[in-house]
Order: C-alpha cells, then sequence, then structure tokens
C-alpha cells in the first residue's frame, strides 16, 4: 500500500433492511452463531508444557522439524510456527477482508438504517388518512304539548332514532393546514310518526372542510422541520458509522504494524540466538584450554534468556494474530482457528512530505465530526425557527362547504343533493393564546442556547483537529528521524559485533578472557537491541502515518475504501 500498490475495497452500508424488502429473520440460536469458532476450536494443538529444569542444562537437543527446533530457525518465520500453519497478508487484502465481514462494522451499520426510518415516520405525517365512524343514536327530545290539560304532562315526547354512517380522508398540508373532505349518511325515524310528515327519512352531506393557520404553524419550513431534522440525523448516524468504519480500520492497522515489528524481532532473536548457539559452542569446546566454568555460565545464561525472549516473541504474534482475525471476522480465519496470520514486512526508503497548511485544510474538508456538527447545528436553527414561531398566538381561519340532500331513503337524497337550495357553509376565526406564554417561551430560550451551544461546539472541534493533526504530523516527523537513528545505531552496533569477532578470527585474541566474553556477548546484546529498536521506530512510523491519514479525516481513501451513502449525503447537503 505504501509503494502505490493497493487493493481497492468497496464498503457499502446494507441499508436496504431499512424497510425494503425485509424479511422475518429466522430463529435465534445462539449455537449456530457459535458454531464455526467450536469447530476451529478442535484443530488448535494442545500446548507443549514441559517439566522445569533442576539442574544447569545445555542446548536443547532438538530433532530437526520438531516444535522445539523450530525456536532454532534463522531467518524469517517459516509456513509453521510453534506446529501452527501460518499465512502471510498484506495490508491491503486484511482490511478488504475487515471491510466485508467485520462484524463491529456491520452492527455499526444498523444504525444508518434504523434512522433511515425515522424520516419515513416524519414524511408520513402529511400522508392522507382514511377516516370513517357508525353511530347509532336513540334520543328524546321534549316539545310543549298543544293542549295542556289539568294533571297532564304538558310536554311531548319525541323520539328520534337515528343511524349515522360517515366516512372520509384527511390530510395535512405542506404549510400548516389541513384539508378534510368527508361525507356523512343519516337514517332518521321520528317516533309518534306526526300526520303528512316524512317518516323515517334520509339525509346525505358532502362536507369539505379547511383549516389554515394564520399565525402559529404557519409555513413550510415550520411544518416540514421534522423531516429536516430526521434527514440530518440519518446523515449523523451515517457518519458515526463512518466513525466506527475509521476506528476498526485504524485498530487494524495498528495491530498489523505490531505483528510486523513483532515478526522483525523474531528475525533479530532468532539471528542474535544462533550468535549465542555459536559462542556457547565455542566456550564449550575450549572448556579444557583456556575458557573458565565462569565463562561458560555466563554465555549459557545468556542462551537460556535469549530462548526465553524468542518465546515471549512468538507468544506476541500469536496474541497480535489472534486481534487481527477478531477485527477481520474473516469466516476463512475463524478467531479459535490455529493458522497464525503474517505480515508482509515492507522496506522504508524514503519518507513522506507532508505540508502542514493543506493537512489542515484537508482535515477541516474531511473530518467526518465537523460534518456531524454542521448538521446538528443546522437542526438547532431549524428547532429554534420552529420554537420562536411558537411564541405567536394560534389564530386558525376554518371554512366549510357542505351539500345536503334530504329524501325518503339514499337514492332520493343523493338526487336532491344538486338542489342549490341545499348548499351551505361557514367561515371564521379560532383564536387561542395561553396568558403569558411561559411554556413556549422557555422553548425558544432552550432552542436559542442548543444552538449556542452547536456553535460553540464546532469552534471547539476546529482546534482539536488542527491539534491533532500537528500533533500527528509532528510524530511523522520524529518517527523518520528516530528511525534514521535506530538505523545508525544498529550500523554501529553490527560494526562494533564484527570487530570483537574479526579480533578473535584472525587471532588477536590468544586467550578468551572473561573481559573479552563479556564484551562479546555484550556487542551481541547491543546489536539485538538496535534491530529491535529500528524494527519498533519502523512500525511506529506507519501507524503515525496512519494516525495522521485520520487526523485529516482521509484514511478510508487512503485505503481506497468508498462509502456511497456517505457520499450520497454530502451531496444533498
Amino acid at each position: 500500500m505504501h509503494n502505490g500498490v493497493r487493493i481497492s475495497a468497496i464498503a457499502a452500508l446494507a441499508l436496504t433492511v431499512a424497510g425494503c424488502n425485509l424479511s422475518e429473520p429466522a430463529a435465534f440460536d445462539p449455537r449456530t452463531l457459535q458454531h464455526a469458532e467450536r469447530m476451529a476450536s478442535y484443530s488448535e494443538r494442545p500446548g507443549r508444557m514441559g517439566p522445569l529444569p533442576t539442574t544447569m542444562e545445555g542446548v536443547p537437543d532438538s530433532a530437526p522439524g520438531s516444535a522445539d527446533a523450530d525456536a532454532s530457525t534463522a531467518g524469517q518465520a517459516g509456513p509453521i510456527l510453534d506446529g501452527r500453519p501460518t499465512i502471510r497478508l498484506s495490508l491491503q487484502q486484511i482490511i478488504h477482508r475487515a471491510v466485508a465481514h467485520s462484524r463491529e462494522v456491520r452492527v455499526a451499520g444498523y444504525d444508518p438504517a434504523v434512522a433511515k426510518t425515522r424520516i419515513l415516520e416524519a414524511e408520513a405525517h402529511f400522508d392522507p388518512v382514511f377516516f370513517s365512524k357508525a353511530t347509532y343514536t336513540d334520543q328524546v327530545i321534549l316539545s310543549p304539548s298543544s293542549g295542556i290539560l289539568p294533571g297532564a304532562n304538558p310536554f311531548q315526547p319525541d323520539i328520534f332514532r337515528t343511524i349515522d354512517v360517515q366516512a372520509g380522508l384527511r390530510q395535512n398540508g405542506p404549510a400548516g393546514g389541513t384539508f378534510e373532505v368527508r361525507y356523512d349518511v343519516q337514517r332518521i325515524q321520528r317516533v309518534p310518526v306526526a300526520a303528512g310528515q316524512l317518516n323515517p327519512y334520509t339525509v346525505n352531506d358532502l362536507a369539505v372542510q379547511i383549516t389554515q393557520p394564520l399565525l402559529r404553524d404557519l409555513g413550510y419550513d415550520v411544518n416540514q422541520a421534522r423531516i429536516t431534522i430526521a434527514r440530518n440525523d440519518y446523515k449523523v448516524s451515517v457518519l458515526d458509522y463512518r466513525k466506527t468504519l475509521e476506528e476498526n480500520l485504524a485498530e487494524l492497522e495498528r495491530d498489523y504494524w505490531q505483528l510486523a515489528e513483532a515478526e522483525r524481532e523474531e528475525i533479530v532473536q532468532e539471528d542474535l540466538l544462533a550468535r549465542s548457539r555459536a559462542t556457547y559452542s565455542v566456550l564449550r569446546e575450549r572448556a579444557n584450554l583456556d575458557a573458565t566454568s565462569v565463562q561458560v555460565t555466563q554465555a549459557d545464561a545468556k542462551l537460556k534468556a535469549r530462548e526465553a525472549d524468542l518465546i515471549n516473541i512468538k507468544q506476541k504474534i500469536r496474541t497480535t494474530s489472534q486481534n487481527v482475525k477478531r477485527r477481520m471476522n474473516d469466516p476463512e480465519f475463524p478467531v479459535a482457528g490455529d493458522v497464525v496470520i503474517l505480515s508482509e514486512i515492507p522496506e522504508v526508503e524514503t519518507p513522506v512530505h507532508f505540508v502542514l497548511k493543506d493537512l489542515i485544510a484537508t482535515a477541516m474538508a474531511n473530518r467526518f465530526e465537523l460534518g456531524q456538527q454542521t448538521l446538528r447545528e443546522d437542526s438547532a436553527t431549524i428547532a429554534a425557527k420552529v420554537a420562536k414561531f411558537n411564541l405567536l398566538p394560534k389564530l386558525d381561519l376554518v371554512g366549510t362547504m357542505d351539500v345536503q340532500g334530504p329524501g325518503q331513503d339514499f337514492a332520493h337524497a343523493f338526487k336532491n343533493q344538486g338542489n342549490s337550495d341545499f348548499w351551505g357553509g361557514s367561515i371564521g376565526l379560532s383564536f387561542e393564546y395561553p396568558l403569558g406564554n411561559r411554556e413556549a417561551r422557555s422553548i425558544y430560550r432552550r432552542a436559542m442556547l442548543q444552538r449556542l451551544q452547536a456553535i460553540e461546539q464546532y469552534g471547539f472541534l476546529v482546534e482539536q483537529i488542527a491539534e491533532d493533526v500537528t500533533v500527528a504530523l509532528i510524530a511523522v516527523e520524529s518517527d523518520w528521524k528516530s528511525i534514521q537513528g535506530r538505523r545508525s545505531q544498529k550500523f554501529s552496533a553490527e560494526a562494533n559485533l564484527n570487530a570483537y569477532e574479526e579480533m578473535r578470527r584472525i587471532g588477536n585474541i590468544q586467550r578468551l578472557d572473561y573481559q573479552y566474553v563479556s564484551q562479546l556477548l555484550d556487542a551481541q546484546e547491543a546489536l539485538g537491541e538496535a534491530e529491535r529498536q529500528e524494527a519498533l521506530a519502523i512500525a511506529q512510523y506507519y501507524v503515525d502515518i496512519a494516525v495522521l491519514e485520520r487526523a485529516k479525516g482521509t484514511l478510508l481513501r487512503y485505503n481506497n475504501i468508498v462509502m456511497s451513502e456517505e457520499q450520497f449525503t454530502r451531496n444533498e447537503q
């Protein structure tokens, strides 16, 4: 990736689960989800834990190809690591697999899908609503009698039995008004039946009613506020998804370079162990000539320490490999499996140059935190605007027009609705204002404070991002200088050790005295430490480059990952 060769990975959110063709999930079965890791664990080799030594022992007698012999293999880790199969993957391959399979990222991908459903909920406020009702009423109406006899009831009861069926449509308008059209059919029967009256009879009524706010709740922006805020929340959730993806990739890159550093350290330790073995063998061969028992035991102690160090390094490789597999979640490499993932160790040749002003400009254009805060400020502005409108009195214009049609049955009543004598209507104003209006004033003040808070938070994020970029750039530049220093230190330590070995090879050292052996072992140790420090500096350099890319907001682009949903949200803004 750092030499210009990258594998492109496309990361697309599975947002189609937000209501499109969703099917009922299968029954939750924990053992099914555990199956892959359970099966993979069956292939794990049992650890070899021999007895502790009771006396000073020499070099272990290991057969070639055994697990113990692997600890003394020179050079890079081979295809077997303590009896476990290994596979080398580039950083591009690991990132590609993580984007495709990471459960952590997939879990985060559901949040935008959930947020997208809330947009539809807000838009549904303007969907037409069908309503209907059917009622039966038995009502007694008292009217004065025409003739009043002493002791008789002065009122004549009339009973009206009414069956009322009503249906209609109601819809909220984009400017705050409400439109309603309804059709009402009433069948009325009067008891007792008066002479010459139509009984029972039917009344059909077609009514249209419009209610339009004139002050509070008036306007397109106010009534679309819920939809706009829901869309902003969706975009924020997409950026939260991007945050999770960036965090996962950043940790993957850190683990990858730690893995590369551990492998370099293993190479160094195996080389140092080989030198220690050679020194120990020479001392044992000359134990009866000029090497003392003190020198032999000193070399043996160094040998045992370096063997223990190599074991620890291999343990570090396996542990880091497990971290990589967990973040990838690739079914081909289950976490409980025995395959150890190794890195492709790159060569560092030239530094990467950056210009601070360009980095700052890139970060201001690409950091997801600024995008999120811009959306939050927009939502706070909309909420403040709605709250300001709510300070106004509620004054609504209400207009109704209806066409009635009486008749002996439904058909006759429907036919009579065309008669102009049965047309009517009304128009009026409805006014409402709470005394003191304290609730609306409090809501408006809160909305304004939240908007001011969002603006202040944006300014804080700008300063924080500038600091992130500056500190990351300082770290990258320092890392490169550290690599230069550690490499020079390695060359010096290598030259020093070669000088000691050359002295013995050409015969300048006639006797392997204590001082020479001690200095030779120290020179070997110094070279190993210098090589380890160089490997650590190289790994840190690559980690800090990734940190810088994340500080710029370009970590995904740096790894050739495209979020199609994020591009969509940017185009909408």
